[in-house]
C-alpha cells in the first residue's frame, strides 16, 4: 500500500537537489579490496562504499517523507532500466513513476552496494529531482 504524497513531503526532498546538482560535492567514498588483520591473521573485504552524511540525510527523508513505499521493484527493474536508458523519458514521468524509481535505487543499493553511487554519477538522480521539481511547480499548497 502507498500512501498518498502531498506538497511538503516533495518539498522536503527537493531541498537537496543544489546538494546533488554541486560536482564539487563529494558523494561518496569508495573502498577497493583491502585486507583486514584479524586475530588468526587477514580477512580479505570486498569493496564497498560510505556515503556522505548528506546522502545518508537524503535517504532517510526519502522515507520520512512517504517518497518511498512499499511495491514490488524488483519486478519493476525492466521499467526502471529503461528511464535510467532513455533519460528523455523522466521528462514524462508522473509522480508515482518517480516515486517508483526513487524506491527501487535506495532498496536496490542494500542489496548491491554502489547502486546508489553509479544512479547519482550518471545524472540519473539529478533528473528525478528536476522533474519532481517541475511537477510541484504545478501542484497547489496541499
Amino acid at each position: 500500500m502507498k500512501k498518498n504524497i502531498t506538497t511538503k513531503n516533495i518539498d522536503a526532498v527537493l531541498k537537496f537537489l543544489p546538494y546533488f546538482e554541486d560536482d564539487k560535492n563529494h558523494f561518496y567514498d569508495y573502498h577497493d579490496f583491502e585486507k583486514v588483520q584479524k586475530k588468526d591473521g587477514y580477512v580479505l573485504m570486498c569493496p564497498y562504499y560510505i556515503y556522505s552524511k548528506e546522502v545518508i540525510t537524503f535517504i532517510e527523508t526519502l522515507y520520512n517523507e512517504n517518497i518511498v513505499f512499499p511495491f514490488d521493484w524488483g519486478e519493476w527493474q525492466e521499467e526502471a532500466i529503461r528511464y535510467f536508458n532513455n533519460p528523455d523519458l523522466i521528462k514524462s514521468a508522473d509522480t508515482l513513476t518517480l516515486r517508483k524509481l526513487l524506491t527501487l535505487h535506495v532498496r536496490k543499493d542494500r542489496f548491491f552496494d554502489g547502486h546508489l553511487a553509479l544512479v547519482i554519477d550518471s545524472g540519473h538522480l539529478i533528473s528525478i529531482l528536476k522533474r519532481l521539481k517541475e511537477l510541484r511547480s504545478k501542484i497547489k499548497n496541499k
